[in-house]
């Protein structure tokens, strides 16, 4: 299903998704991350970790975590008011460098400054995650779900819905997108599922209005006809001449459930779920034993996480919680 009016065989197909195309991207983010839209419309996300994170506790993993402007900083000002002696540790974590160097000589510096232990590492969630020093922690997670990709929530501090965001923020995630509805196979990875389409963002106003209207459709009929082999819509920017590659999956409902249920089973894990504008936060506490600490992976970072390691990347996380696991 070719859409886009420029398609050349370039962009049809997908780049070589590594780890180091994507680090490319994320490298060139550090200076303008903490005031793209796209990092503060999602506040209603950030309330609900809030909320679950008033509790004692004597550490804070952050994963995914960019600069810091979200978490853990939001995190440890709300601590600060409520618990100014409290001092748990912290490890913050992103898979860029330029990321976490800016987290660590400018948005975190003022905690470190008040006598918080701040460990910094740099590196994919799995790997780093092997790092960390087990304990029965809370897991906060926030993804996008596919709707939100489709329909603005300006009442709920989404203003523009997913399509129309990434349009206008082309100049930074690419001139050209490629969509592809996505499964997950028996190995957990996610594949396409073969509806698949690209826009260039210099293609004419109409053929992006209809572009987004076919992908709509399709969506729509994925959550109403409830097609659970759809899990995701994935999304690739690229620019040509850039190094890198932008990837995000905005997932349906039933697709996110079988991906957090088959790393974080019933038997050994509570999972609660709770809906903000652009999707879900999950809450994920450990059976049978009291947390002790918080880890979280907000605003779509394991959407960003490549498409073969997002179950991978779940599994290490639940690992950090104990050495039952």
């Amino acid at each position: 299903m070719n859409t886009s009016q420029v398609n050349t065989e370039k962009w049809w197909c997908k780049p070589p998704l590594t780890v180091t195309g994507q680090t490319a991207f994320w490298n060139g983010q550090a200076e303008i991350y903490e005031t793209a839209d796209m990092t503060v419309d999602n506040a209603g996300e950030m309330d609900v970790v809030l909320r679950h994170c008033r509790f004692p506790f004597e550490s804070v993993v952050t994963l995914g975590g960019a600069v810091g402007c979200r978490d853990p900083r939001k995190i440890l000002e709300d601590l600060i008011q409520r618990a100014p002696g409290a001092r748990p540790r912290v490890f913050f974590n992103d898979l860029a460098e330029r990321l976490v160097l800016r987290a660590k000589s400018a948005v975190l510096t003022p905690f470190a400054e008040q006598g918080f232990s701040i460990k910094y590492h740099v590196g994919e969630i799995r790997r780093v995650c092997e790092k960390i020093p087990r304990a029965p922690r809370r897991i906060i997670i926030g993804v996008y779900e596919a709707r939100s990709f489709f329909l603005a929530h300006p009442t709920g501090g989404h203003p523009q819905c997913g399509f129309s965001e990434y349009v206008k923020n082309s100049a930074i995630l690419g001139k050209h997108f490629l969509f592809d509805w996505v499964r997950l196979n028996d190995a957990h990875g996610l594949e396409s599922a073969g509806l698949r389409g690209d826009i260039c963002v210099e293609d004419s106003s109409e053929t992006l209005v209809r572009v987004k209207r076919l992908f709509a459709e399709i969506g729509h009929k994925v959550w109403t006809q409830r097609l659970t082999d759809i899990a995701a819509l994935q999304v690739i920017g690229r620019t040509d001449g850039r190094k890198g590659f932008f990837i995000s999956h905005w997932y349906t409902p039933s697709g996110v459930r079988q991906l957090l249920l088959s790393a974080f089973p019933k038997a050994r894990f509570s999972i609660r779920r709770f809906i903000v504008s652009k999707g879900s936060v999950f809450v994920i506490d450990p059976r049978g034993t009291k947390p002790c600490g918080v880890v979280t992976v907000l605003n779509n970072v394991i959407g960003n996480v490549l498409p073969h390691d997002q179950y991978r990347t779940l599994c290490a996380i639940r690992d950090t919680n104990g050495p039952d696991y």
